[in-house]
């Protein structure tokens, strides 16, 4: 006799996101492997018990692992994707935060608010434009070295598009950019590759052909 999944409302609290504070995560709907619907971020400072700042969403979505618990800190393409991601996204050495808020990325991936830590403010500021980041093929990937955020896009299997992007005053100033072009398949000479690199204000252009992937 077959089993039935009910969903229900359910609390999670998440101590392992970030050295410096503790999330509690109230979603509408859970089942045995997601959740999603309305949902209640709340934020403690560590061995607190007063939350400094809750942030409500109208929909998110939430991959629970094996244990039951949620994802957090983990994003590996059309694999998994974290119901938040704690990272320095503008590059002033104070920890983000990442929220998905459901799966209104490209392909029904999971997409993302982004919000900047702020001292004067005491707390978490949403930011619109590095929000507009997190909308593409999942999350978008943080490049600490060269301080350098970059997202993946595609339109079928034969068409996908890098975009690398420098945070400027907190704001997002894309500086390179490669398409990956096999939607000719009959061309002689195989899948076209336009690289797009952003050089002291002027943008330069270079053309290439490479053998189309299996």
């Amino acid at each position: 006799m077959s089993t039935v999944s009910i969903a229900v409302q359910r609390t999670f609290d998440l101590k392992n996101a970030s050295k410096y504070f503790d999330v509690k995560v109230r979603v509408a709907k859970c089942d045995d492997d997601y959740c999603s619907g309305k949902a209640t971020f709340s934020f403690y400072k560590k061995g607190s018990s007063t939350a400094y700042q809750v942030i409500n969403l109208p929909d998110t979505q939430i991959q629970l692992e094996s244990s039951g618990k949620p994802l957090v800190n983990d994003t590996l393409l059309y694999d998994e994707q974290s119901v938040i991601d704690v990272e320095d996204y503008n590059f002033d050495g104070m920890e983000d935060v990442a929220i998905c808020t459901g799966g209104n990325g490209s392909y029904g991936m999971p997409s993302y608010n982004i919000y900047l830590s702020s001292r004067a403010a005491g707390k978490f500021v949403y930011n619109a434009a590095l929000s507009k980041l997190g909308g593409h093929l999942g999350m978008f990937t943080v490049d600490k070295k060269n301080k350098t955020l970059e997202t993946f896009d595609k339109d079928g299997c034969c068409w996908h598009i890098t975009e690398r992007y420098k945070v400027v005053n907190d704001r997002p100033v894309k500086v390179f950019e490669q398409v990956e072009d096999a939607t000719n398949p009959n061309s002689s000479r195989g899948m076209k590759v336009t690289t797009k690199k952003l050089v002291a204000g002027k943008w330069r252009t270079s053309i290439r052909y490479a053998e189309i992937p299996n």
